[in-house]
């Protein structure tokens, strides 16, 4: 039997605190154990039990997500999961509720945001980031966090992609999830896909920048040749031209980069 991963939902709209429920109730290996609208109430939670995960809303009704984060790290508990859902905050928001402890971001504006799917990545992440702890705190430094944190990105673009019909066999699997990686990182502008990202690519990989372009049209080509058409719609909601019967290669790494984006 998998082991049971505890979820405290710090969250004041009682809407989104029922599609929690009603999400997590399909999931038997999750559970909910415990919710508040209130930062304080919910550090004081934490002192007494210990959970896994925290989805965290920036807005409460009493405090707000930042000052959560902020207090927590006073906390001499266990660091469980902190997974930060927000309708809107800015890039510099974002990034000190990073340095201060958030391990992933979901914007609920998001066009593939539901807590069908908030849940769906932490039980993707969180029992891998739990067997990475074990493994390197011993040795935890600022790089191995990197590193981790690196890898658990890895595997979830490697699951979205595989879950639209892509096979890790195909050569240009492995070039896409590189070219996703490096836009995913990117809030504005996204580098060129032709002039920066192919070059980039080719060169950690010791293959010519022709190479990569060669190989993820190809895997781009045979997946969406064999994909059904519910499937697509759902994986990949953007227009591309149905003579061609598939998007360009930019046009699809950017939109998929922007669909499954971590923030």
């Amino acid at each position: 039997m998998a082991e049971l991963t505890k979820i405290m939902l710090v969250e004041d709209d009682p809407i989104v605190c029922d599609s929690f429920r009603a999400a997590a109730r399909h999931l038997p290996d999750l559970t909910i154990t415990y919710e508040t609208g209130s930062e304080r109430q919910a550090l004081v939670y934490l002192e007494t039990h210990k959970v896994d995960v925290v989805i965290l809303d920036i807005e409460l009704e009493e405090g707000d997500g930042i000052s959560f984060l902020e207090e927590f790290a006073g906390l001499k508990i266990d660091k469980p999961f902190i997974t930060v859902v927000t309708n809107n905050a800015s890039v510099v928001t974002l990034n000190y509720m990073r340095e201060h402890g958030a391990d992933y971001i979901y914007q609920k504006h998001n066009i593939s945001y539901s807590p069908e799917k908030v849940l769906s990545i932490i039980r993707k992440i969180c029992p891998y980031q739990k067997v990475m702890k074990v493994r390197e705190e011993p040795l935890m430094n600022g790089s191995l966090i990197r590193e981790r944190d690196e890898e658990i990105k890895r595997r979830y673009v490697e699951d979205e992609l595989k879950k639209m019909g892509f096979k890790e066999k195909q050569v240009g699997f492995t070039y896409i999830v590189d070219a996703v990686l490096i836009l995913m990182d990117y809030s504005g502008t996204p580098p060129h896909v032709t002039s920066e990202i192919y070059p980039l690519i080719a060169k950690e990989r010791n293959t010519s920048k022709e190479g990569v372009e060669r190989s993820i049209r190809n895997a781009i080509e045979v997946t969406f040749r064999d994909i059904n058409p519910a499937q697509l719609n759902y994986y990949y909601p953007y227009q591309y031209d149905k003579k061609m019967g598939r998007p360009t290669n930019s046009d699809f790494l950017i939109n998929f980069a922007k669909l499954i984006r971590l923030c």
